[in-house]
């Protein structure tokens, strides 16, 4: 298993999560795995979607693996990792009340049985949320004590702890200190080919050049993090992979039953899965196309509804003055909360693509979020929510 993990995640780490997640996929579908190292390719795969920032998947496999895992005494290190993992998804998304809990947990155990990286993470999570209290003192200790114990295991993941610093010498409004560590972070991504690092640095260091208004710095610094994120294109890889996903079916519990018919299941998932990306690859280009004419009718009447709203100084208050909940939403980052208002003061997707200096593909994948998150249907329904507010 620990050849497999280190292999999983040498391809996480250049970006190609597609060859982790159908080499997880073929094992978990061979039937040759014992409980325990199925819980543990479970826990695999959960770490893949959480590399993409997939986390109702990652969560999805986190509760699989622990379910097996709970079943067997021998795998007490794999339940501590299993905790760990949840700690950091919760983290990423911004749930600190459950994140503090399974913390918790974990303190009160003396780390027993935590691998020295997750505990590393573990205290920068501790070290961030000191910062949002102003304690930066105590802040940094947590940060300098997990970046000794990263240096000492792996330093390609060194970057993640620069990238916690610069937001450290950042409230302190130490931006030298800042650039600094963004040159430090990039180095280290740049010779461990970690694509994903970068993204996470360029876009810390553009939110910080504009908290404090250098926003030419800013903008050229977006250019660059705009073609990163081409190269990532996280979009078009968490599709694909729910695609190969659908191949997964579990196991039935009387799998003595299954025996005879195993060939058959094998090869009608590999139909399946050919069938689905055929028809995925159909669907989507049909979709692409009728997008493009739905798009127009859209501004349109997005136009229209934004002429009649705009001669309502109570409505052009609110987006002037931020009163609106959607604007102040912890649900959003502040990227999202950007383009919000874009939308809200009625930009097209090309003039919000030029006014934040991204791509058009680039907004299309942020409205979708936008809309998932705040129960949004289109635009249409945007402007009327806001005209309710």
């Amino acid at each position: 298993m620990d050849s497999l993990e280190n292999e999983i995640t040498a391809y996480n780490r250049e970006g190609k999560h597609l060859i982790s997640q159908k080499k997880l996929s073929e094992l978990l579908l061979s039937n040759e795995l014992n409980e325990n190292q199925e819980a543990n390719v479970l826990f695999l795969m959960a770490t893949t979607y959480r590399s993409v920032n997939d986390y109702l998947m990652c969560i999805d496999y986190l509760e699989r693996s622990k379910k097996i895992a709970k079943k067997s005494s021998k795998e007490s290190l794999l339940t501590m990792r299993i905790e760990c993992e949840f700690a950091f998804v919760y983290f990423d998304t911004k749930d600190f009340e459950s994140c503090r809990e399974v913390m918790k947990r974990i303190a009160e155990k003396n780390y027993l049985d935590v691998l020295p990286e997750n505990k590393a993470y573990l205290l920068m999570q501790e070290g961030y949320i000191l910062l949002q209290e102003n304690q930066y003192n105590e802040a940094e200790k947590r940060y300098t004590e997990s970046f000794a114990i990263i240096q000492k295991v792996d330093q390609c993941n060194l970057p993640v702890v620069y990238c916690k610093l610069m937001d450290l010498y950042s409230h302190k409004k130490d931006i030298q200190a800042v650039e600094k560590m963004y040159h430090e972070g990039w180095k280290i991504s740049h010779k461990c080919g970690i694509l994903k690092y970068k993204v996470f640095l360029a876009a810390e260091m553009e939110r910080i050049y504009k908290e404090h208004e250098l926003f030419n710095d800013a903008y050229l610094l977006g250019i660059k993090l705009d073609s990163l994120r081409k190269l990532e294109d996280q979009g078009n890889v968490i599709s694909e992979m729910h695609i190969i996903d659908k191949a997964y079916v579990e196991k039935d519990q009387e799998e003595e039953h299954q025996d005879v018919f195993r060939e058959k299941i094998g090869a009608t998932i590999v139909a399946m899965v050919l069938i689905a990306f055929i028809i995925y690859s159909f669907l989507r280009s049909k979709r692409l196309k009728n997008d493009k004419v739905r798009m127009k009718v859209e501004i349109k009447e997005m136009k229209e509804h934004l002429d009649s709203y705009s001669q309502n100084s109570h409505f052009n208050g609110k987006i002037v003055n931020n009163e609106l909940s959607f604007f102040n939403s912890e649900k959003l980052t502040e990227r999202q909360i950007e383009l919000l208002k874009l939308m809200a003061q009625g930009f097209s997707n090309k003039e919000i693509a030029d006014e934040l200096f991204i791509t058009e593909s680039t907004v299309k994948y942020h409205i979708k979020n936008i809309y998932s998150i705040l129960d949004i249907k289109d635009r249409k329904d945007l402007f009327k929510k806001i005209s309710e507010n």
